[in-house]
């Protein structure tokens, strides 16, 4: 029996066609709304106070980029930021190092302020403070306020940034990966005068979600009116102003959580 391939529709698959990047493109939506319905939800219960996520329980020693050892403790009294960071891949977290540069400048001047960036890799790895000492000079940093810190056991570090100052964990790369050996989350934490994590903050994510939504745009421009995807294209914007506005009532506490 002869076999012929079956006639094709251009007409139908056309409509496939269609149908699949409506659903793609519907499934975009609800991803982006979901993620600024959760961040607003996130807002309006705190009401501009940050969350008391848990307490820093361990000190943490280090060599600071002078060179001259110090102490997280030594930073009680103070509201102070902190992100991880890996010299070789300033690009790895350049939107949270580019946040805290941001609010250095903003409180410009404002001593209980602290800026804390804790090496991903110690000196048995090969990171000195030397090292750290580069890093700032190429972010353009130079404020005593800032300490980027490193120890002699990696190990230590990274349990330091993973379980205290729960900014995630640090995980190798397959070889020859053009976005450097190490991979760590680009989170910002706020902490406050008593130590406790009050929140932390993902600009890299909201600048993707950012990106995803103007490609959306691009598809279908009538979401522009779409009050929820309005959000989605200030994502880093809006992230600020709560990050802004958690900083002031910290600033201004008069104990946990109050300023009464």
């Amino acid at each position: 029996m002869d076999m012929e391939p079956a006639e094709r529709n251009p007409a139908e698959l056309r409509r496939t066609a269609f149908k699949l990047v409506g659903i793609m493109i519907i499934g975009a939506v609800v991803v982006l709304t979901a993620y600024f319905a959760k961040s607003k939800q996130k807002t309006e219960a705190n009401e501009g106070r940050p969350p008391i996520t848990t307490k820093i329980s361990r000190n943490f020693a280090a060599k600071n980029h002078e060179g001259k050892l110090v102490a997280t403790y030594d930073l009680e009294g103070k509201v102070w930021f902190a992100v991880p960071v890996c010299v070789n891949q300033l690009d790895e977290n350049k939107h949270a190092i580019a946040m805290m540069k941001e609010i250095a400048e903003h409180y410009e001047g404002n001593d209980n302020l602290r800026f804390v960036a804790v090496s991903i890799n110690g000196v048995d790895q090969g990171v000195n403070p030397e090292d750290l000492k580069r890093a700032m000079d190429q972010l353009g940093i130079n404020d005593s306020r800032w300490w980027f810190l490193t120890t002699g056991d990696t190990k230590k570090q990274r349990g330091y940034i993973k379980d205290q100052l729960r900014l995630g964990i640090v995980s190798e790369r397959q070889d020859e990966d053009q976005a450097g050996k190490w991979k760590f989350p680009s989170q910002l934490a706020l902490i406050d005068r008593e130590m406790h994590i009050r929140q932390r903050y993902d600009f890299r994510e909201a600048a993707k979600f950012e990106q995803a939504a103007r490609e959306l745009l691009k598809e279908k421009p009538e979401l522009k009116s779409v009050e929820k995807f309005k959000s989605a294209l200030h994502a880093v914007d809006e992230l600020k102003n709560t990050l802004y506005t958690n900083i002031d009532f910290v600033l201004s506490e008069t104990k946990t959580g109050s300023r009464e």
